[in-house]
């Protein structure tokens, strides 16, 4: 299997934010339900760089949910993946703030100094509603004079 395909994305809930503040940090992961637990540690350890201390794995399985119909639906099938770090090892996921990239507002507020970016106004067209459309076509309207 494909590493790049192994782990889905972190789960982040309030179980795995306790998993994080022990001693021995823990986090999980959704993984794709085929990869094993070697495949997810070798994915781990090229995204990461360092091997984890150990990995558990859990499959959830399709559960029923309720539909307007006869026939229920599923949830989808999901595996994931807990890995417990090293001693004195941590990686961020998700839990960091999300940094705003103030490089290019920085450039585009020194374009608009120097003349380089253009506004462009859009004219404030409405659409017409059937009811406005019908009272302009009878506005239109010429009566024919009687014979």
């Amino acid at each position: 299997m494909d590493i790049t395909r192994v782990l889905i994305k972190p789960l982040l809930t309030e179980k795995t934010y306790a998993m994080n503040s022990n001693e021995v940090k823990q986090y999980a992961f959704l993984v794709n339900p085929k990869a094993s637990k070697h495949e997810i540690a070798n994915a781990f350890a090229a995204l990461y760089e360092f091997k984890p201390l150990k990995v558990n794995t859990q499959i959830r399985k399709p559960a029923k949910t309720r539909t307007m119909s006869y026939h229920p639906g599923f949830t989808k099938l999901e595996k994931i993946a807990y890995i417990t770090l090293p001693p004195g090892k941590d990686i961020s996921v998700g839990s960091e703030p999300v940094e705003t990239n103030t490089k290019k507002t920085e450039q585009t507020a020194k374009a608009k100094e120097k003349g380089q970016l253009k506004e462009v106004k859009k004219p404030e067209a409405k659409p017409e509603t059937k009811v406005e459309a019908k009272a302009k076509a009878e506005t239109k309207k010429v009566e024919k004079p009687n014979k």
